[in-house]
């Protein structure tokens, strides 16, 4: 015992009780540092590895949060995982994979990744949207489930069986296997937290799938209908100093206010053409940039940054109505390949509008309808492409835009009307007298845009609000006039934009992202709230309140 001078006993007995006490305490913080378990700085930015041997399979190691992201070790794969949709209105996952493992191995583990580390986003996902749409159509859900079961079995059989000589069947092997993983670390993290929610295998397919779901619903003649639509802006001519013209593309997305729990995704994948061996090219489309949903592994909304070595490709998309229902024979087509599946294999694939198209049309079966723009922005290239069953069609329409005043939007539309842009006065004469009133309101309205919308900074407000500029009287039908493009003065239904999102490129490439999350409500100083307008509407894991600022999400794995 350590006698200290000029004390009592007591006291130097309290003393060593006091240092003992702190030499404990000064052991078990290093102990606990050494875990991990103090000093960490609770950023809610979750980090985690994938590693992977022919003996042991697959690992996955969980780093918790406060690490230097640049640190964290690539194994076969890696990711971080920011929860921020209460601050920002998104959360934001990137996954990087590396080239040195199999492409089946690549996939897997970054199924692994998302599924563990966004599983209760997952979770609260398909509370609001599948779950809550099954308990009202329980027989149509069944038959979709059912479609989407048969469906996967064939369309995954094909592709076993071509993958290997064939780089469009191999990447929607890969598609599948990433799907694969995601379940298995779902699952994972659900046992790992001790939680008892079950998902089943169907419900992985639907959230992953969601985007061809409506039309499916179409040939059910079900009541369910989750219909996600949007609108395409694009404009140049914004000179402000740059190197040739900058060519801005906006996109907002129109769905049920339930699927507001939203992801901004960055894949980056080693994956090769052909997985015939090591030496095989990797694929053109190496980075993947997208705004997208919790256990989605596409965009559904559409909208894509695809980059390369030296190369981009912005790709935005928007459904297509086609009035003839016999086009949309589903169920006599299942072994078709979804468009989930479909759109991401050619983004892998492309190495610029034309090779994209070529891998769409791929296996364009009886699915889906959509109308593209595709920018190619280091060649000044701009394409609008049809998507129809059995037929891609692609419209150079560079000319149109590059150095032109003209604001196009595109938006659903009939499949009469999908020569008609806003801006754009080449109408055939039938479609004139048919459609005289609306182009004539609309010409008016963008004249009255072309001369607001002069720099990149005016186009940014278009795309937040141009509500706010009074373009148009306000006796008239501002949703009607504005293709349908989902605001309301007043909401009655939970349904409407829940995001817009703007590129600004030029010759150099991409110059800038920026996404807005959450519903615009016209001529409102009040933002969205849930518990005010439809606080019955299940809305698990989103913010009350949407009222969020533009977003530039900062990657860290270039």
């Amino acid at each position: 015992m350590l006698k200290v001078v000029g004390a009592s006993w007591l006291q130097t007995r309290i003393s060593t009780y006091i240092i003992g006490a702190f030499a404990l305490l000064g052991i078990g913080a290093i102990i606990l540092g050494e875990y991990g378990l103090m000093n960490v700085e609770n950023d809610g930015t979750y980090s985690a590895t994938v590693s992977w041997n022919h003996k042991g399979g697959y690992r996955i190691d969980f780093w918790g949060q406060g690490n230097d992201l640049a640190n964290v070790r690539l194994n076969a794969a890696r990711a971080y995982y920011k929860t921020d949709i209460f601050e920002i209105g998104w959360s934001i996952i990137e996954i990087e994979t590396s080239s040195k493992y199999p492409d089946t191995v690549q996939a897997y583990a970054a199924g692994l990744l998302e599924g563990s580390l966004t599983w209760q986003i997952i979770y609260h996902h398909w509370h609001n949207t599948v779950n809550a749409v099954c308990e009202k159509w329980a027989d149509e859900c069944q038959k979709l489930m059912r479609f989407l079961h048969e469906n996967t079995a064939i369309v995954r059989e094909r592709a076993e069986r071509l993958a290997a000589m064939d780089p469009f069947w191999h990447m929607v092997r890969l598609f599948y296997v990433q799907l694969d993983g995601l379940e298995a670390g779902w699952k994972f993290a659900v046992r790992r937290s001790r939680q008892t929610v079950e998902m089943s295998k169907e419900h992985f397919l639907w959230l992953a799938m969601a985007a061809d779901l409506p039309d499916l619903e179409r040939t059910l003649n079900g009541s369910y209908n989750e219909y996600i639509k949007g609108m395409i802006f694009v404009k140049s001519s914004f000179r402000e100093g740059q190197k040739g013209p900058l060519i801005a593309i906006g996109h907002t997305t129109v769905a049920p206010y339930a699927k507001m729990l939203r992801l901004l995704k960055r894949y980056t994948f080693g994956y090769h053409v052909l997985p015939v061996s090591k030496n095989s090219a990797s694929v053109p489309g190496g980075s993947i940039v997208m705004s997208s949903y919790p256990g989605a592994l596409s965009s559904h909304d559409e909208f894509y940054l695809i980059q390369g070595e030296n190369r981009e490709l912005i790709v935005a998309g928007t459904p297509l109505t086609v009035s003839n229902r016999s086009l949309w024979n589903f169920m006599s087509e299942k072994d078709q390949v979804m468009s989930s599946a479909r759109v991401m294999a050619a983004n892998r694939l492309a190495m610029n509008e034309q090779s994209w198209s070529r891998s769409m049309s791929l296996q364009n079966g009886a699915d889906v309808a959509r109308l593209w723009v595709t920018l190619e922005p280091r060649d000044g290239i701009v394409c609008l492409v049809e998507q129809l069953p059995g037929l891609i069609r692609p419209t150079d329409i560079s000319k149109k835009i590059i150095n032109s005043d003209v604001l196009w939007a595109i938006s659903e539309t009939q499949l009469s009307e999908i020569n008609v842009a806003i801006g754009e006065n080449e109408v055939e004469e039938e479609e004139e007298k048919k459609e005289e009133d609306d182009d004539e309101t609309k010409n008016e309205l963008v004249t009255r845009l072309q001369s607001n919308i002069t720099t990149a900074k005016n186009f940014r407000k278009l795309m937040q609000d141009y509500s706010h500029e009074k373009f148009i009287n306000e006796d008239e039908d501002q949703s009607r006039i504005l293709t349908k493009r989902g605001n309301r003065e007043k909401i009655d239904l939970p349904f409407g934009i829940i995001d817009t999102k703007t590129v600004l490129a030029n010759a150099d490439g991409v110059e800038s992202f920026e996404a807005i999350s959450g519903p615009i409500v016209l001529d409102s100083t009040q933002p969205f709230q849930w518990s005010t307008t439809f606080p019955n509407v299940s809305h698990i894991g989103q913010p009350d309140i949407f009222n969020f600022d533009s977003v530039t999400p900062l990657w860290v794995w270039l």
